[in-house]
């Protein structure tokens, strides 16, 4: 497998789709500077993963290594081993100041214990995203159709991860300013303070609220979800060992079934 991993960074290196990414990604840690960074590694794999690994079925590389004497289980361990590998790549390039540092400008610092976990939990929802892409990438062979998959796979992730990241803040509570309205004059509409009329505005605390299991669920499980709070590191948002565990899990049952589905794959 390690001659397998070899060949597939030589190729890598000689790829001008590969090097503008990465220099993509660089640039974007050099002038973005919040957790929205984290959109950019899955992105790129997906433009870098749907030319790269679609080539093989197109010149029927997959099918030269399998005549070769290549195993199955070798050739897509070998391409996930190099997607994961990649993916950090660009995590790295493109997050040096929020990952590398462990610290995220808007919500403070971490201490180094926090800083260790944020930075496995990030990898390990990373490394099941490349998961996800590389089974794809090992199962469909048409490359318009694969690079289309990827990109929509990417996008509607970080989407969903922002769409309950979203709903669990209306759980968090905080204060917020209450007007009592201004008795109105027959026939008129209530009017508030805070346009016209006399009064002052009271703080009122909201006190946060447990949110439902499912929505708890949906955050630790979607990697993106899982990147931002991590990242957030703000109230309830932060890094966790079930963060770990489901990013673990999602990897190993990913991987697993990919094997199944590439082992009973017909390669012309």
């Amino acid at each position: 497998m390690t001659n397998l991993i070899h060949a597939h960074f030589a190729r890598l290196r000689r790829a001008p789709v590969f090097w503008l990414a990465a220099a993509v990604s660089a640039g974007a840690g050099l002038f973005i500077q919040n957790a929205g960074l984290v959109i950019f590694p899955p992105a790129c794999c997906a433009v870098v993963f749907s030319l790269f690994f679609g080539a093989e079925h197109a010149d029927g590389a997959i099918r030269n290594k399998l005549i070769a004497g290549h195993g199955r289980m070798e050739i897509y361990l070998s391409a996930l081993t190099v997607s994961v590998l990649v993916m950090w790549l660009f995590l790295a390039l493109s997050s040096p100041r929020i990952i590398l540092t462990a610290r995220q400008n808007s919500y403070g610092h971490f201490t180094p214990g926090e800083a260790v976990l944020t930075i496995a939990a990030v990898m390990l929802s990373s490394a099941a995203t490349a998961a996800v892409l590389t089974a794809l990438c090992m199962l469909v062979h048409r490359r318009a159709v694969l690079a289309i998959l990827l990109i929509f796979l990417v996008l509607g992730g970080v989407v969903a991860g922002s769409a309950v990241l979203d709903e669990l803040t209306a759980y968090d509570g905080g204060w917020y300013l209450e007007y009592d309205p201004v008795e109105p004059a027959e026939g008129q509409e209530p009017v508030f303070p805070a346009t016209e009329g006399p009064g002052l505005p009271r703080s009122v605390y909201d006190p946060p609220s447990e949110p439902p299991a499912a929505l708890t669920a949906a955050a630790n499980a979607l990697p993106a979800a899982q990147i931002f709070q991590a990242l957030r590191h703000s109230g309830r948002y932060h890094a966790t060992w079930a963060m770990l565990a489901w990013s673990l899990a999602e990897l190993g049952l990913v991987t697993a079934g990919g094997l199944v589905l590439f082992r009973r794959k017909d390669i012309r």
